[in-house]
C-alpha cells in the first residue's frame, strides 16, 4: 500500500514539472509587426533632433580673460555663468529674485570677456552682471 502511494505521489509530482510549450511562431509574428513601427519612431525622433545630439561641452579651464572659447549653449544663463566662473576660477554668486534667463550662445573662437559681454546683451534689463578680479556676481 505504501509503495502504491509513493508511486502515485511521484507520478503526480513529476507531471507538475512539465511545462507547456510556448508558441514561438506567434511571438515572432508579433515582433515582426512591431519592428517597422519602432524603426519609424526612431527615424522621426532623429529627424526632429531629439536623439543623437551632442552634449554641451564646457572648456576644460579658462586661464585668462583673453582666452578664446568655442561654446554652444541653449538654456539658463545662471547655469552657464556658474560653470564659466568655476572654469575661470572665480567665485559665482547671485542676488535678488531669481528669474529664468534663457540664452542662446553659439560661439567659435570668442574671447572670455567678449562672451560675458554677449551674455550681458542677451539678459538685458532682467539682470546685471558684474565681474571683479575674483568673483562674478549676477544681480536680478
Amino acid at each position: 500500500m505504501k509503495i502504491i502511494c509513493l508511486i502515485f505521489l511521484a507520478g503526480l509530482l513529476l507531471s507538475g514539472c512539465q511545462m507547456p510549450k510556448t508558441d514561438q511562431v506567434a511571438t515572432s509574428r508579433a515582433l515582426d509587426k512591431q519592428t517597422p513601427a519602432i524603426a519609424r519612431t526612431q527615424q522621426q525622433l532623429h529627424q526632429a533632433g531629439a536623439i543623437n545630439q551632442k552634449a554641451p561641452r564646457f572648456p576644460q579651464g579658462i586661464s585668462c580673460d583673453t582666452q578664446r572659447l568655442d561654446l554652444d549653449w541653449q538654456g539658463d544663463a545662471l547655469e552657464l555663468l556658474a560653470q564659466l566662473a568655476h572654469q575661470r576660477g572665480l567665485l559665482f554668486a547671485y542676488s535678488g529674485v531669481r528669474l529664468p534667463l534663457p540664452v542662446n550662445v553659439n560661439t567659435r573662437y570668442l574671447r572670455f570677456d567678449d562672451l560675458l559681454r554677449q551674455l550681458e546683451t542677451q539678459i538685458g534689463w532682467r539682470a546685471t552682471l558684474k565681474k571683479s578680479s575674483n568673483a562674478l556676481h549676477l544681480y536680478f
